[in-house]
């Protein structure tokens, strides 16, 4: 196949720049680079690189080695990719201080009865966040896809919900791993799961009619 070549500064190239930020310094490199119709294949499913604009962003080789785009990388492999400008680091995964709503990166793909208000209120504070499961058989199945390793949340009874008592039944890749007796007249309180990078969660409902809440909840 013909190699076509052009001319590019790699300040320009984010793959380039991305890929070798921690060794790069702060200056300006032109270089010769090969576009070679370089196809990407996660798993046997093809992938389109683009930028976070939606802008096709196409692989290369420079000195005998591929240059991939890290967002397309990173996306493609479950993981949310960010950038510091400050620092000129890339990261995969969670960056150091972020807070990562589980809403936000895997909502439900199925759920009976999970209810998502912006705010709700539990033991006379406003909680955000998070959602609420009232009804007995009420469940929410999770797409983790293995990569987080901890779950956290605060639990407690809806202010004005019926006053009945309920279970709560986490469960990882189909194993049960932490059940929630809820209370009415509890305080509300703070949980940690371990997720052991586990593809799926999935949370159950038993007992009454009564609306109970998960709020701040959060993945890392």
């Amino acid at each position: 196949m013909k190699k076509k070549r052009r001319v590019l500064a790699a300040v320009l190239c984010c793959a380039l720049t991305l890929v070798t930020v921690a060794y790069a310094t702060n200056a300006t490199k032109t270089i010769q680079a090969a576009y070679m119709n370089i196809k990407l294949v996660v798993d046997g499913v093809p992938i389109t690189p683009k930028d976070s604009n939606g802008s096709t962003v196409e692989p290369f080789i420079y000195n005998g080695t591929t240059y991939l785009p890290v967002r397309a990388v990173g996306e493609a492999l479950g993981k949310q990719v960010s950038w510091d400008g400050e620092t000129k680091t890339v990261y995969l995964g969670q960056a150091p201080g972020q807070v990562t709503y589980l809403m936000d990166v895997c909502p439900p793909y199925e759920n009976y009865d999970l209810d998502v208000p912006e705010t709700f209120l539990m033991a006379g504070d406003r909680y955000a966040q998070g959602f609420t499961m009232a009804y007995r058989g009420a469940y929410a199945l999770f797409h983790l896809n293995g990569a987080y390793d901890t779950l956290e949340f605060d639990f407690g009874h809806i202010d004005g919900a019926s006053m009945n008592e309920a279970e709560y039944h986490f469960y990882l890749d189909g194993k049960l791993v932490q059940t929630i007796a809820a209370n009415p007249e509890a305080l509300v309180k703070h949980y940690k799961i371990p997720l052991k990078h586990a593809l799926q969660l999935k949370i159950t409902r038993t007992g009454h009619t009564a609306r109970y809440g998960f709020a701040q909840v959060t993945v890392q």
